[in-house]
């Protein structure tokens, strides 16, 4: 074959590959889910949060209406304190979870729980702050519920106290 008829084929050959490779639909990579919206804190409640945690880090916002009002849910951290806190639109606190150590407990509380479920592992310390009453919520393991909230004399808020 001669060198002229050589390259004119090997021409032919390459438009003829770049032809088919135009002609072939690509695969297209399936876009990402777009990432739900965040929910927007009013600025009532955005202003209450900083004043009162001034340097918690939000980690997730959400929304829901409870009793015909709407509240918005801030997970924070602050340091090593996990904080969840409800407010309502207008900014009122309506609650307050933070993650506590043990020893910060009072001990008739964990006196009254042990009493009860003394076969229970706490997993979870929290001190929840409703308005001006303060109760303590522990998360428990090995026990017929899961969740127990007292008062910080001892006195049961949730279960209820088993009527004798």
């Amino acid at each position: 074959m001669s060198y002229a008829r050589l390259t004119l084929v090997t021409f032919a050959l390459a438009a003829s590959i770049a032809g088919v490779q135009a002609q072939t639909p690509k695969t297209a990579t399936p876009a990402k889910a777009p990432a739900p919206a965040a929910t927007k804190l009013p600025a009532a409640v955005e202003a209450a949060f900083k004043k009162a945690y001034p340097a918690a880090t939000i980690k997730n916002v959400s929304s829901e209406t409870e009793d015909g009002k709407l509240q918005y849910e801030i997970e924070s951290v602050d340091g090593k304190t996990n904080r969840d806190v409800v407010y309502l639109a207008n900014g009122t606190l309506l609650v307050a979870e933070e993650q506590i150590e043990a020893s910060a407990v009072p001990a008739v509380v964990l006196t009254a729980l042990k009493a009860r479920y003394p076969k229970a592992t706490i997993t979870k310390y929290e001190k929840l702050t409703k308005g001006t009453a303060t109760s303590y919520e522990m998360i428990l393991t090995g026990a017929a519920v899961k969740e127990a909230e007292l008062a910080p004399d001892g006195t049961w808020i949730n279960p209820k106290p088993v009527k004798k």
